[in-house]
């Protein structure tokens, strides 16, 4: 994937979220500078909400949604790239401390209380780790047949857990996997299967289908170029099976 490929995933997917007036704010709709700081934190720390509270300080994403998690998508070479998605560990996931999160988000809105306060009431919400934070790479140059699939997900913090992939993932397919898996309210309401059944293949409801278009995106990101037919047998995440994937 080129740079001005993966620039233009990115955009594609903060449209997405935009669109559906999620987006808090934004920082890079390109690749992700290096942070050395948060580098350091989240190389030397399994504490997750260290090191989510440090790139949320440093500005060091994307994007940030509504509910204070962002992305982050950084681009080192043509078959070198990282997607990680990092959920606010006090509300991402959980539907009542969202709620309490955006009654504190109005309050402020409302001057009530200040950015201080804000601040410091949404830091006391109660640390739930509702979702864990996801990180897909895609890496030939330190593909090891078996022991370091090129393309794989790190769940969680352990870092050592390579879940295999025998697909590329580009910025928007992520994105909309995200969505779909963590953000149902925004995903089910523009998807066709959320239909009545005689109204689920009409023509204009398949071409607005967001799960039409992640499988799209799927489909054109391609296969990785790092994995092997004994890797094929193990499990690992794809798409398209049972067949060859293409």
């Amino acid at each position: 994937m080129t740079r001005d490929e993966f620039n233009a995933s990115i955009r594609a997917i903060h449209n997405f979220f935009d669109s559906e007036n999620f987006v808090e704010s934004t920082v890079y709709l390109v690749n992700l500078p290096r942070s050395e700081e948060f580098n350091q934190t989240s190389l030397t720390t399994l504490d997750y909400n260290s090191v989510y509270e440090v790139g949320l300080s440093l500005s060091h994403y994307n994007f940030v949604l509504k509910d204070l998690a962002y992305f982050q998508f950084s681009h080192s070479a043509e078959n070198e790239w990282a997607l990680a998605y990092y959920p606010n560990p006090r509300v991402s996931g959980s539907p009542d401390a969202l709620v309490e999160f955006n009654e504190l988000k109005d309050a402020a809105d409302r001057g009530e209380i200040d950015d201080e306060e804000f601040s410091s009431l949404a830091s006391g919400l109660h640390v739930g780790y509702y979702i864990p934070r996801v990180r897909f790479e895609y890496s030939e140059s330190q593909y090891r047949r078996v022991r370091h699939p090129g393309a794989h997900f790190h769940i969680g913090m352990s870092g050592e857990d390579r879940w295999a992939s025998s697909r590329k993932l580009s910025p928007r397919t992520f994105g909309l996997l995200i969505a779909k898996l963590y953000y149902p309210d925004l995903w089910w309401k523009n998807s066709r299967f959320s239909l009545a059944e005689e109204d689920q293949e009409l023509p204009r409801n398949i071409e607005n289908c967001v799960d039409e278009k992640l499988v799209s995106s799927i489909r054109n990101d391609g296969v990785s170029q790092s994995f092997s037919a004994f890797e094929r047998l193990t499990f690992h995440f794809g798409a398209f099976q049972p067949g060859p994937a293409a």
